[in-house]
């Protein structure tokens, strides 16, 4: 039993260690009022989280790490369009219209988009190279 009791909270302790959870935006005026009111910078986050391979290698990768969730947590609003499969195939669906919408604004077409932008939706950058790559997400990050 005592030692039932020592896994039960070591496994515990383990899970909090982990697992942390970070909020994603999906409405485009809360996340600049969030961000004005907190002082942080937007980062605008295209996926297509269902199909897209090198999307849920960023998912994986970056956006599920314990680094970029604190820093993320510290500095950033977090805005997601998610272009899912069903996104895809209703051209009249309000994701697929923001899509197209904040692609054209930043001159991005490639899935996964990360976007830095100031509190109010001014590029700040766009993050080149491989999106799934933590190290060179977060030193772009960093440099901004």
């Amino acid at each position: 039993m005592k030692y039932k009791l020592i896994l039960i909270l070591f496994l515990g302790l383990n899970q909090l260690g982990t697992s942390q959870e970070i909020e994603m935006i999906t409405d485009w005026d809360l996340a600049t009022e969030l961000a004005e009111k907190q002082n942080k910078q937007i980062l605008i986050i295209l996926t297509g989280s269902d199909w897209c391979t090198p999307c849920k290698k960023m998912d994986k990768r970056v956006i599920n790490q314990s680094e970029f969730q604190e820093y993320a947590n510290e500095r950033l609003v977090l805005f997601l369009i998610d272009k899912t499969k069903k996104v895809i195939l209703d051209r009249e669906n309000p994701i697929h219209k923001d899509y197209e919408m904040f692609q054209e604004k930043y001159m991005t077409n490639a899935l996964p988009s990360l976007i830095l932008t100031d509190s109010k939706g001014n590029k700040i950058k766009v993050i080149e190279g491989e999106k799934y790559d933590l190290k060179n997400v977060m030193n772009q990050l960093m440099d901004s």
